[in-house]
């Protein structure tokens, strides 16, 4: 391989550059870690789990509150180093997830609200072009009106075998289930149980899609 003489001199100076420094004993880790550490100074980190896949990495939540406890606003959101699962790394969607709740304004400069963030139950109509505010009450009936609807209209007791004989099998194939990456093994095998309690044969997680 042909090296000019440029290249040479900056591959060399840097190399001795990096040596001097080592020489010198200068130790960047503890300058690193004090920036990291300056804008949650005496704020407590709240441990929770990243909502994107079923990793379950853990993050550290730090929030401003005032004397009285309550929430000013949201400071940062970064991996947590005592989770097993992620040590405190986070993906791009986990380093993300200040977004979910806060925005950069560049006008003011300062974080903002997100606007696009749900916060309420969203509902549409069948064959409707928009999506309507409905509380939890009203989303849970719902939902249990079209679960009952949706089994009792599709639900199998008993199966024909190919000898003519019947084989009761109890099950539902217009339904289905996914579970998310929130749920810890005991939620997760409660509700496999009620899954296959309405007759539900499809029984996925976010983790294989």
């Amino acid at each position: 391989m042909k090296v000019t003489r440029r290249q040479f001199f900056k591959v060399t100076g840097a190399s001795a550059a990096a040596l001097a420094v080592a020489d010198l004993g200068f130790n960047l880790d503890a300058a690193a870690s004090e920036v990291r550490t300056l804008r949650i100074k005496n704020v407590k980190g709240v441990p929770t789990v990243c909502p994107y896949c079923a990793s379950g990495c853990g993050l550290l939540v730090y929030s401003e509150r005032d004397a009285s406890g309550k929430f000013i606003k949201l400071l940062s959101v970064e991996g947590d180093p005592d989770n097993p699962i992620n040590r405190g790394g986070a993906c791009a969607k986990g380093s993300s997830m200040f977004n979910l709740r806060e925005i950069y304004d560049p006008e003011t400069g300062e974080q903002k609200i997100n606007p696009k963030r749900v916060k309420k139950p969203l509902y549409r109509a069948p064959k409707s072009d928009k999506w309507e505010e409905k509380d939890w009450e009203w989303m849970i009936e719902k939902i249990a009106e079209r679960i009952k609807e949706t089994r009792d209209s599709s639900f199998i007791h008993k199966e024909k075998l190919a000898d003519g004989s019947e084989v009761i099998v109890n099950r539902t194939e217009k339904m289905a289930s996914v579970g998310g990456s929130g749920l810890d093994n005991e939620e997760a095998y409660l509700w496999s149980k009620l899954a296959r309690s309405m007759g539900m044969v499809y029984l996925e997680t976010q983790a294989r899609i």
